[in-house]
């Protein structure tokens, strides 16, 4: 349901992008993106000064090669982040989709470890569907995020909403059959 009016909401500007154009993809080719994103969930207590956010993260992906900027890509994560107080580190694991064109589109998995706020990891390409079918690829990934103040003062579970933060992949490599 969220995925259909996640589409449907950008269906507009993803039929006026059409592609990720720009990319004449050789057999591997290496891109640096930058995601800016907002996101919506539920945050809930998970133990002794521990929280959980359940949520949905999307947002644009900006992506470069060395030639120049490339056409925009928009990106949507199902999100676990787990938050703890006590020793001020959060755990983040999520399942991607970037939405190039009604046809084609990429899957990825995310998982990033470190301190409230900013957390490093990786970004793995899993597959695709139309021009990107049986895409691979990887990316090292750091992602800043305002989750843990917005959660701070919050008793019990209550629904959050998160109006900014930023993923970056510096070298996303990718590679076609």
């Amino acid at each position: 349901m969220k995925r259909t009016r996640f589409a449907r909401q950008f269906l507009p500007a993803i039929l006026v992008l059409c592609a990720w154009s720009g990319v004449t993809l050789a057999e591997s080719e290496t891109l640096s993106a930058i995601v800016s994103w907002q996101a919506q969930g539920q945050i809930s207590p998970a133990g002794e000064d521990k929280q959980h956010f359940q949520g949905e993260m999307e947002g644009i992906m900006y992506l470069e090669t060395d030639e120049g900027p490339l056409n925009e890509a928009f990106i949507q994560c199902e999100i676990d982040q787990e938050i703890d107080a006590t020793t001020e580190s959060t755990l983040v694991n999520g399942e991607c989709t970037i939405v190039v064109s009604t046809e084609d589109s990429v899957s990825a998995e995310l998982t990033c470890r470190g301190m409230q706020g900013y957390c490093v990891g990786d970004f793995t390409i899993t597959g695709g569907t139309g021009r990107f079918l049986n895409i691979t690829g990887s990316s090292k990934m750091t992602v800043r995020s305002p989750v843990h103040a917005l959660a701070e003062d919050q008793t019990g579970s209550v629904e959050l909403r998160v109006v900014a933060g930023i993923m970056q992949l510096p070298e996303l490599k990718i590679a076609l059959p």
